[in-house]
């Protein structure tokens, strides 16, 4: 009898060191130690400051997981004030396992980009992205006169363990952001009135419609157009022995610019080869005489304040991160283009009588 006393409490000891440890047991079940967590924290660190941006620039977030055969499994989205916490991290409710994470974030802003196959997608190749209005069928350049909404992409593969003591895992995916802003000033050589409706601005390009990996999906023409063209005035300060020196009989001072400034907003810039593509080009028209005054290569300006210490990044990078162009462009009496200022944050480029081609 006293053995099998024995055998029974040691019995009752391993089953109550059974129920303090493990994960199933009731002391746990209420405070959810051994729940497996995985969370989804964002960065947006791929521009020329380096610094992180996510949380000031990034208004919402869709997020799309694919198994292993590129199967959509599972999709979550969130907006508002909680992306702008420090410490924001989407919870992932997935079963362990591996899986590609895709995000598009800032959709629904505007509605001036879209996902037209998210509704059905099965497939990863069916979450992509274009501008409103752009079709796979359309006849002639779509026409994008406004100013489009951030855009931003993410995509990374994880692998998600199993775990029988319950964890949190961590990740981060890193965004990249699509949109940019062209800040064109055309203004002339002379410093006399420019009428804002004596111009047309625009930028040619074929990059309306994006793939799930952030890549070319086709070519999408697409002609953007100014939302904001507007004049402007900047007072120039020079001392009268200054203006005695300049002044003659052909020349005066100048105390005041005045200028136009046109905003357009594009879609994501590629760094392709311009031997098999054509670049993407900003152009000027004289409303009166229909005559092109300015064709310039976007992207091969934009290129060349990339700067010395930056010479090792690659063009794509560079382009990836830039997200602001601030181009001044100057015409002389004839409305012939003689100058160009290019400025990108701190780094300024002046270009004279240079042709770069079209």
């Amino acid at each position: 009898m006293n053995i099998l006393h024995n055998i029974r409490q040691m019995i009752m000891v391993l089953t109550a060191l059974f129920l303090i440890t493990s994960c199933d047991s009731l002391v746990y079940d209420d405070e959810g130690d051994c729940t497996v967590t995985y969370r989804l924290k964002f960065r947006y660190d791929m521009n020329l400051k380096f610094a992180d941006a996510f949380a000031n620039e990034v208004k919402s977030v869709s997020l799309y997981a694919f198994d292993e055969e590129g199967k959509l499994v599972w999709t979550s989205s969130e907006r508002g004030a909680a992306l702008a916490s420090d410490d924001y991290a989407m919870t992932l409710s997935l079963a362990p396992g591996k899986y590609r994470l895709v995000a598009w974030c800032g959709l629904g802003e505007g509605e001036t980009f879209t996902l037209p196959d998210a509704d059905k997608a099965e497939d990863i190749e069916d979450l992509n992205c274009r501008i409103s209005g752009v079709t796979a069928t359309q006849q002639q350049p779509f026409r994008s006169d406004k100013d489009l909404q951030p855009l931003f992409h993410g995509m990374m593969d994880v692998v998600l363990p199993d775990s029988d003591d319950g964890e949190d895992y961590i990740y981060t995916m890193r965004l990249t952001k699509d949109t940019n802003v062209f800040r064109v000033v055309l203004q002339h050589l002379s410093g006399e009135d420019i009428n804002p409706d004596d111009f047309e601005f625009s930028i040619e390009d074929n990059n309306g419609w994006l793939a799930y990996d952030n890549s070319m999906l086709m070519e999408a023409p697409v002609v953007y157009r100014p939302w904001a063209v507007y004049p402007v005035e900047a007072g120039v300060g020079s001392d009268e022995s200054e203006a005695k020196t300049h002044a003659d009989a052909t020349t005066r001072a100048i105390t005041n610019v005045k200028a136009v400034v046109a905003e357009m907003t594009t879609n994501r810039l590629f760094a392709r080869d311009w031997t098999q593509f054509a670049k993407p080009m900003l152009k000027i028209r004289a409303v009166e005489s229909g005559k092109t005054v300015v064709s310039l290569p976007v992207i091969d300006y934009a290129l060349m304040v990339k700067g010395k210490h930056l010479e090792e990044m690659g063009d794509q990078e560079y382009l990836d991160r830039a997200d602001e162009y601030n181009m001044t462009l100057i015409l002389d009496k004839d409305n012939k283009w003689v100058s160009t200022v290019i400025n990108i944050l701190s780094w300024r480029l002046v270009v004279n009588n240079v042709d770069v081609g079209g």
